[in-house]
C-alpha cells in the first residue's frame, strides 16, 4: 500500500506529462509543408525556315513538399511558334526560240501556304517554260501556275494542291506571214474582195488589242445551206470565237448566193481571201484551219482534200463531199476532226461519203483502222469519239458520232450544253 508521499509524487509526475503534451498544440497545428512550385511556362517554339511551326515545351510538373496543406503545382501550357509563309517563286523568261525556264515557288516546310509560281514568259517563237508551284511539305494551297507568255506564249495552267505545274504553253515554230510588222488596213466587219471578175464578201474578226508582231491562228468558218456569213459571225463562228478571243483571227466567207451553196471554185475563193489576210495581218501560216456545218462542213472537207499543204487541219460538223472536190485517192495527210449525227440524211454523197471520207483520211494519215468508228450510240446514250491510234506525226484523226438530229450543237442526255464545239476546239488548239 502506497504511502501518501508516494501518491503525491505520482500525481505530480502525471501532471508534468500532461503539461508537456499540450504546450505546443496538436500536430495538426504545425505548419504544413511548403506549397509545391508550379511548372514553368513552356517557351514558344522558334519559327523554322519555310514556315515550320514551333512547338512549346510543356512546363515541368510542380512537386509538393511534405505537409498536409501543400498544393500540387500546375504546369503552364507552352505557346507554339508562329508559322512562316512559303517563299514566292521568281519569274522565268523563255529564251528566243527555245523553251522558257521553269519559274518555281520556294518550298515552305510546314508553312501556312506555298508560294506563288513564277510567271513563265514564253520565248519568241519558242515554248514558254512551265511555272512550277512550290512543293511545300504540309503546306496548304498549291501555287498558281505561271501567267501567259509574250510572243510564243499561251495561257498558264492552274497549280494543284501542294504546288502544281503551270506555265506558258506557247506555239512552237510559228511561220509569220508577210503582214507581220505592218500596219493593218483590214478592219473587222464585212470586207469585199474581187474574185473571178465578181465581188465576193467575207466577215473578218480580229482580236481586240491586235499585235502586228504576234502571228495569230486563223480559222475559216463556212455557213450551212440556207445560211450566210453574217449568221456564222452572229453565232460566234460556231461558238469557237467564245473559246478564244485573244489568239485567233476568224474569217467567214459568203457563198456566191449568200446562202451557203458552195462549189469547187470556192476553194480558189479561199485562196484569194487567205492571200489578202496574210499580206495585211500577222498570221501564223503553220496554224490555218477550216470549220463549218453541213454544206459548210462539205467546204471544209473540200479544203482538206485540195489544200492539205496549206491548212494545218479541219474540224467540221456533219459534212460530206457535196462539192465533188474529193474524188480520187487521197495523197496528202492533214489533221482531221469530224462529227456525224445518226439522223443525218442517208445516201450518197451525204452523209455516207462523210463516213467513208473519215476512214480514208485516217488511212492517208497513217492511222490504225478503227472499224467501229462509225457505230452510232443507241438512243439515250452519250456521244462517242474515236481517236485514231498510230497516226503519223502532226496528223491526229478524230471522228465523233452521236444519236440525234442533223446539227452542230448536240447535247448528251442530261446535259445543258453541247460537247461538239469544245471538242473541235480542243482538237484545233493542240497545235
Amino acid at each position: 500500500m502506497m504511502s501518501m508521499r508516494q501518491v503525491r509524487s505520482m500525481m505530480i509526475a502525471l501532471a508534468a506529462v500532461v503539461t508537456a503534451c499540450s504546450s505546443t498544440g496538436a500536430p495538426s497545428s504545425e505548419k504544413g509543408g511548403t506549397n509545391g512550385t508550379g511548372g514553368l511556362s513552356g517557351q514558344a517554339g522558334a519559327s523554322a525556315v519555310g514556315g515550320q511551326s514551333g512547338t512549346g515545351a510543356p512546363g515541368a510538373a510542380g512537386t509538393s513538399q511534405a505537409g498536409t496543406t501543400g498544393d500540387a503545382g500546375s504546369a503552364q501550357a507552352g505557346t507554339g511558334g508562329v508559322a512562316d509563309t512559303g517563299g514566292r517563286g521568281g519569274a522565268a523568261t523563255g529564251g528566243v526560240g527555245t523553251a522558257g525556264q521553269s519559274g518555281s515557288a520556294g518550298a515552305g516546310t510546314g508553312g501556312s501556304s506555298a508560294g506563288s509560281g513564277g510567271s513563265g514568259r514564253g520565248g519568241s517563237g519558242g515554248r514558254g517554260g512551265a511555272g512550277v508551284g512550290g512543293a511545300g511539305t504540309a503546306g496548304s494551297a498549291g501555287a498558281t501556275g505561271g501567267t501567259a507568255g509574250a510572243t510564243g506564249g499561251g495561257a498558264g495552267g492552274a497549280g494543284a494542291a501542294g504546288g502544281g505545274a503551270g506555265g506558258a504553253a506557247g506555239n512552237t515554230g510559228a511561220v509569220p506571214s508577210a503582214g507581220c510588222g505592218k500596219t493593218r488596213t483590214l478592219q473587222n466587219g464585212t470586207i469585199t474582195i474581187t474574185f473571178s471578175g465578181a465581188s465576193r464578201k467575207y466577215i473578218l474578226r480580229v482580236p481586240d488589242g491586235y499585235d502586228n508582231g504576234h502571228p495569230y491562228r486563223l480559222v475559216f468558218a463556212y455557213a450551212e445551206s440556207g445560211s450566210s456569213a453574217m449568221s456564222v459571225a452572229t453565232r460566234n463562228y460556231f461558238t469557237l470565237a467564245t473559246l478564244d478571243s485573244r489568239n485567233t483571227i476568224f474569217a467567214a466567207p459568203d457563198a456566191a448566193d449568200g446562202a451557203g451553196t458552195w462549189s469547187k471554185s470556192d476553194v480558189e475563193l479561199t485562196d484569194a481571201i487567205l492571200a489578202q489576210l496574210e499580206g495585211d495581218l500577222c498570221i501564223d501560216k503553220s496554224r490555218i484551219f477550216a470549220t463549218g456545218f453541213s454544206f459548210g462542213g462539205a467546204m471544209s472537207l473540200a479544203l482538206a482534200c485540195q489544200r492539205a499543204d496549206v491548212f494545218r487541219g479541219v474540224a467540221f460538223f456533219s459534212g460530206a463531199d457535196l462539192t465533188g472536190s474529193c474524188t480520187g485517192t487521197l495523197t496528202k495527210p492533214i489533221a482531221y476532226y469530224a462529227s456525224q449525227a445518226s439522223q443525218d440524211s442517208t445516201g450518197d454523197p451525204a452523209p455516207t461519203s462523210g463516213r467513208v471520207k473519215q476512214a480514208q483520211f485516217a488511212a492517208v494519215n497513217g492511222c490504225t483502222p478503227e472499224p467501229s468508228a462509225t457505230t452510232f450510240p443507241a438512243a439515250g446514250q452519250p456521244h462517242k469519239c474515236t481517236i485514231y491510234k498510230g497516226c503519223s506525226a502532226g496528223h491526229p484523226t478524230e471522228y465523233c458520232v452521236f444519236d440525234g438530229a442533223h446539227g452542230w450543237e448536240p447535247r448528251d442526255p442530261g446535259q445543258t450544253t453541247s460537247w461538239n464545239a469544245p471538242e473541235a476546239w480542243k482538237f484545233i488548239t493542240q497545235f
